[in-house]
């Protein structure tokens, strides 16, 4: 069997959730290209219609769904779409994730934001964990992957609730591995590291003019020194097949 053959993705299903752009974004283009059947979750929905527009030239299914993660009746609506028009899901890639309040001190941080913090991130994830399971059992090896970081796992981060909400995230799915392994779901937490995303040099432009530094040299370090977002892909794409079904628990990117 070809190397190309053990990545293919035809005829699985994938739900990507902050699908619209960066990580997401980059992972839905491949698994598309990979012969799967995307369905881009967001709650920009100029900017996800964009990229399911794009990625579905060709011969490519690419969806997209608006969704406000944090409502579970939207959430509940993905799946129930996913069911109606495929009748099977194999794969959920929980990436919607915000970043707010960079560098603030405790007293300085509104709680609003933390709060908003830990729905999007936290609360998403485990909402769609919650409607994606009965339909990943189904599917005889389902993979549920949840995108935390290095942040709040191995390391701090610029935002106390971002930090606080990666922490969560990773602690959910090291929880939901041990419930859903009986029922055949193998569920992985994927940690990147520094990727040049628009919320990553969002944080790196707070840093520079926080410091004083240019803006423009802040930006050009960051794009020479960091990952980008289809290296990440690459990790998750595999992850979703038959191949990675060895992999357990936490996994970290540069």
């Amino acid at each position: 069997m070809a190397t190309s053959d053990l990545l293919d993705l035809s005829g699985k299903v994938i739900v990507i959730t902050g699908g619209a752009q960066g990580i997401g974004e980059a992972t839905a283009e491949l698994c598309a290209a990979r012969g799967a059947s995307v369905v881009i979750v967001d709650y920009n929905a100029e900017v996800g219609t964009k990229t399911a527009t794009r990625l579905s030239e060709g011969s490519q299914h690419v969806d997209f769904v608006a969704t406000d993660v944090r409502d579970a009746e939207q959430v509940k609506a993905v799946f129930d779409f996913v069911q109606q028009k495929y009748q099977r899901l194999d794969g959920l890639v929980c990436g919607a994730g915000v970043l707010i309040g960079p560098w603030l001190q405790p007293e300085e941080f509104p709680i609003e934001d933390f709060e908003r913090t830990l729905d999007i991130n936290m609360k998403g994830a485990f909402l769609c964990s919650k409607y994606a399971a009965p339909m990943l059992e189904a599917s005889g090896k389902g993979v549920m992957i949840l995108i935390a970081s290095i942040a709040g796992v191995s390391a701090a981060s610029s935002s106390l609730a971002y930090g606080a909400s990666k922490g969560g995230v990773n602690g959910l799915g090291m929880t939901l591995e041990s419930h859903l392994r009986p029922r055949g779901i193998r569920v992985n937490v994927l940690c990147p590291g520094n990727i040049v995303t628009a919320m990553k040099l969002s944080v790196e432009i707070a840093a520079a003019t926080r410091e004083g530094r240019s803006v423009d040299e802040a930006i050009k370090q960051a794009e020479q020194n960091y990952g980008v977002p289809a290296g990440v892909a690459r990790m998750i794409a595999f992850m979703l097949t038959e191949e990675a079904d060895y992999l357990r628990g936490a996994l970290f990117t540069r």
